[in-house]
């Protein structure tokens, strides 16, 4: 007898309570967890700051370049950072990303004692955290693998997840009260900066603890393959499924045309006629925490999806959902609507994502997670290079009317609507592995 509505809802729920229980139980898991919780926050808050701090000493154009600082190095180095995952101590390679950011955290910490940071050292720190994260992102996916065992893998990512936007909730808010400190003439975002830096030491302290390699990581180097044939064996292996392509076409997509919108945030607030002026730090911060309100439900959702549930139509509903969103948070004149449009655009976008990359890692093999995650990263490197084109262009549009932030609604909303135009066009490849009951994989 099929289930109702109801039913369905509480078997849901069952098995999201059940899934993250049984997770939780895993002691390696709950270390990583908790210690990406208190570095996650650290660096929402940080981010809040200074791209807040960027758009209003800059402009668009300085979102723009901040964006290209970061895209650039992380997309020609992520297929190399998967590689380098897969045939080295993923362990011993997580401490070297993380120490790196540390680093990178201090250096911009003490430049930002003497006042605001000129953009050229902004652009140059975003490049080293782009080239630390094409391999610090492999790494920790391949890490989460090898800490859960295999039927739980959707299941651990989407409840990593969920640790990523519960900071992000609380992140911007923080970054917004770490801005208020300081003289009536500046706010010191030094402090800001500072509270990142000490973020990451738990994580530091905990990665001896982590599991060392699994054999599978080994064979590469045991066969003694050469890493350039590496990389090339994790590019065939992605070219002959033509459910990876699918899902990988897709995941572009919605980092191309929907993603963006996160880093657009403070140019629509900026120059938004109801939103500018001394509180409008405070607009931008609400606005981050519905974005990643937003996600966290998102991640809820996928988890009580779960692995066995039909993938194609969820997929195809949470894109089109945020093409919608991104429509109407350009459209909103108020704070409470935006923020909506802004809760429903995380929610869509998270879930997407989340959904994606982890029928990705599901189907592929663990000697070769590292280099296949970081393929989809590279779709996910588009973000960056999208926001960037985008700011530029609602800066040219603003200097040609005469009117700043006048670019943002019509290029904003022409990116919502080509996200749904492409997505209802791929939709026939998505639909079929809703039809099959189950991603499958060529023979």
């Amino acid at each position: 007898m099929p289930l109702n509505d109801e039913d369905s809802q509480d078997s849901a729920l069952v098995r999201l309570l059940s899934s993250a229980r049984s997770l939780w139980q895993l002691r390696d898991f709950r270390r990583f967890w908790v210690a990406n919780l208190v570095s996650n926050l650290g660096t929402s808050a940080f981010v809040m700051a200074m791209s807040w701090l960027t758009v209003k000493s800059y402009g668009a154009s300085g979102i723009a370049a901040l964006a290209l600082g970061y895209g650039v190095p992380q997309f020609l180095l992520q297929v190399v950072g998967g590689a380098t995952a897969d045939r080295i101590n993923r362990r011993h390679l997580f401490q070297l990303t993380e120490t790196g950011f540390l680093v990178v955290a201090f250096t911009l910490w003490l430049a930002s004692i003497d006042g605001i940071v000129p953009l050229w050292l902004l652009v140059s720190v975003n490049a080293c955290n782009g080239a630390i994260s094409a391999f610090d992102s492999s790494a920790r996916t391949a890490l989460i693998s090898e800490m859960v065992p295999p039927p739980q893998w959707m299941e651990a990512q989407q409840l990593y997840s969920a640790s990523s936007n519960i900071t992000n909730i609380f992140g911007p808010a923080l970054g917004g009260v770490l801005l208020s400190v300081g003289t009536s003439d500046r706010s010191h975002e030094e402090v800001a900066v500072f509270f990142n830096v000490i973020s990451f030491l738990p994580l530091l302290a905990m990665i001896p603890f982590l599991p060392t390699v699994r054999s599978a990581t080994r064979v590469a180097r045991s066969k003694g393959e050469s890493f350039l044939r590496s990389v090339a064996e994790g590019l065939r292996f992605v070219r002959g499924q033509w459910s990876l392509r699918a899902l990988l076409q897709l995941l572009a997509v919605v980092m191309l045309l929907g993603m963006p919108f996160q880093t657009l945030l403070p140019i629509f607030v900026h120059g938004h006629h109801t939103m500018g002026g001394g509180q409008s730090h405070g607009y931008y911060a609400a606005l981050l925490s519905a974005v990643a309100l937003g996600g966290f439900v998102g991640a809820l959702v996928g988890m009580a999806l779960g692995s066995g549930r039909q993938p194609g139509v969820p997929l195809l509903a949470s894109a089109v959902g945020l093409g919608m969103s991104i429509v109407l948070l350009a459209a909103s004149g108020v704070i409470h609507w935006a923020s909506l449009a802004a809760f429903f655009a995380g929610a869509c976008g998270v879930l997407a994502v989340n959904l994606d990359t982890a029928l990705v890692e599901g189907l592929t093999p663990v000697a070769l997670q590292g280099r296949v995650s970081a393929i989809a990263s590279l779709s996910k490197g588009l973000q960056s290079f999208s926001a960037a084109a985008a700011s530029g262009l609602m800066h040219w549009i603003g200097r040609q009317t005469g009117v700043p932030g006048s670019g943002y609604v019509p290029v904003q909303v022409s990116m919502g609507v080509g996200l749904i135009l492409v997505v209802l066009l791929l939709r026939g490849p998505l639909l079929s592995l809703e039809r099959s009951g189950e991603a499958h994989l060529s023979p």
